[in-house]
């Protein structure tokens, strides 16, 4: 018979705060739920990041009915990029972490114990209504699939239909920046089947080259570049800290919940994404 035992935890997360009013305004639905994931392999901050993954993707599940696939993104043993790819269901728009609790799992007294993590939130989910427009497609492609430190990255962009484009990477050092609009390019719109080359090849010539580097003392980092089109447009760029011609989120999660906010007001036939891994490997 196996044996649980529950170890409550004390941590301290950071919870998305709203200004007054703004939450009513979203017309999520709240639920509270779990999520559990097993240290199998994992350090215990990944595990930990693993079940809260789960636990959003149980309170989306039961707001809007359906069974969502995570975008699971794991980089040198690191779970990393909570954004949820359940975009044509709902969004999270809220959360709050009520408790961690630590189970440790035991088959029988030769067998050693598992640990698993346990985390119950209340969150607030909008849900998506409407239908994605099957012929508004944005499609995205990297000059490489594996970089070497210090090669130079282009991002080549097109979709099916008029819209603003959104590019995003989530770096192996936790940050998400906005590589597009940025400071020099901030008119994002992109006629239909145009192709759009970031940084421009005049760019590219003048004032600005995108480097990709591993972290110091890492062998090799994954990473990823994240599209977003919509017909109209996605105000990420106003509001942002700025670091040289890019806006930087160095949350994760207030990246993610700003985002998906912003995408919730957008219709799914209006909008189309696109997501594309990269690894960049070190010279030493």
């Amino acid at each position: 018979m196996s044996r649980i035992y529950i170890i409550p935890l004390i941590a301290v997360w950071i919870v998305v705060a709203f200004q007054p009013g703004q939450t009513a305004a979203l017309q999520g639905r709240s639920v509270t739920v779990t999520g559990e994931a097993a240290l199998a392999n994992l350090t215990a901050e990944e595990t930990q990041r693993l079940a809260l993954k789960r636990a959003r993707i149980n309170a989306i599940e039961e707001v809007c009915g359906v069974t969502l696939q995570a975008e699971t993104f794991i980089k040198n043993n690191v779970l990393e990029s909570d954004f949820i790819h359940s975009v044509s269901y709902g969004h999270i728009v809220s959360e709050d972490i009520l408790r961690w609790d630590a189970l440790v799992y035991q088959k029988s007294k030769r067998s050693p114990p598992q640990i698993s993590y346990r985390v119950k939130i209340k969150a607030t989910v909008k849900k998506e209504g409407g239908e994605p427009d099957p012929f508004f497609l944005v499609d995205c492609k990297l000059n490489k699939k594996i970089y070497r430190s210090g090669d130079e990255m282009i991002i080549r962009l097109k979709t099916t239909k008029p819209s603003y484009v959104t590019v995003l990477n989530f770096s192996a050092d936790g940050n998400v920046v906005l590589l597009y609009p940025n400071r020099i390019r901030r008119n994002n719109y992109l006629k239909a089947l145009e192709e759009y080359q970031i940084p421009s090849p005049a760019d590219r010539t003048d004032v600005l080259k995108l480097r990709v580097s591993t972290l110091p003392g890492h062998r090799k980092d994954t990473e990823f570049i994240k599209v977003i089109a919509t017909r109209k447009p996605l105000p990420l760029l106003d509001g942002l800290v700025l670091q040289g011609q890019y806006g930087i989120m160095d949350s994760v999660k207030l990246a993610v919940t700003e985002i998906a906010r912003l995408i919730s007001a957008i219709p799914l036939k209006d909008r189309a994404e696109r997501t594309v891994f990269y690894e960049v490997v070190s010279t030493d």
